[in-house]
C-alpha cells in the first residue's frame, strides 16, 4: 500500500480519498480507522501550525471578533470553521451551545448558578466563568437533565 500526502493552502479541512481497484478488509479497517478518528479530532492553528486535537481536550468554543476559538487546557488555538459548522460536525452530547456565540463540553462543566431570573452562571474546571443566553436555558436544561 503507497501512502501520499499532498499539502494544499486552499484546503481548509483535510481530505482523505482512497484509490483502489476493489475494497478488500484492509481497505474497510483503513476507512474506519480513519472515520473514527475523523470524528475525534479537530484540526486547529497555532503558531506551531496546523494541530489537531483530541475534542475531549476541549473545554469551550466561542466567538470573538469575528473568529473562532478553541480553547483546551493546554491553550487558544483558532480554526477555520464557524460555531454552527462547529456544532454540526462534534459529537452533540459531549457539546453544548449555551449562547449564539459559545459552546462548551459538558464534561468540562464544574458547576452551575440557576439564578430565579433565568440566566446560567457556568464555571468550567479550568476556573473559567461563563453565562448561557436564555435563548439555550430550556434546550440546557433538557439536555442535562435539569
Amino acid at each position: 500500500m503507497k501512502v501520499e500526502i499532498s499539502i494544499d493552502p486552499t484546503y481548509q479541512e483535510p481530505k482523505v480519498i482512497i484509490l483502489t481497484d476493489k475494497v478488500t478488509d484492509d481497505i474497510e479497517h483503513l476507512m474506519q480507522s480513519i472515520a473514527a478518528v475523523a470524528e475525534s479530532t479537530l484540526p486547529v492553528f497555532s503558531h506551531k501550525g496546523v494541530e489537531l486535537i483530541d475534542s475531549k481536550e476541549i473545554v469551550r468554543i466561542y466567538t470573538e471578533q469575528k473568529k473562532v476559538f478553541v480553547q483546551t487546557i493546554n491553550g487558544v488555538y483558532t480554526v477555520r470553521f464557524r460555531l454552527y459548522e462547529l456544532e454540526e460536525k462534534l459529537n452533540p452530547h459531549m457539546f453544548i451551545r449555551i449562547s449564539n456565540a459559545e459552546m462548551v463540553n459538558r464534561h468540562m462543566i464544574k458547576r452551575m448558578d440557576i439564578s430565579k431570573t433565568g440566566t446560567i452562571g457556568v464555571e468550567l474546571k479550568n476556573g473559567i466563568k461563563t453565562y448561557a443566553s436564555r435563548r439555550y436555558v430550556s434546550k440546557i436544561k433538557k439536555l442535562l437533565g435539569i
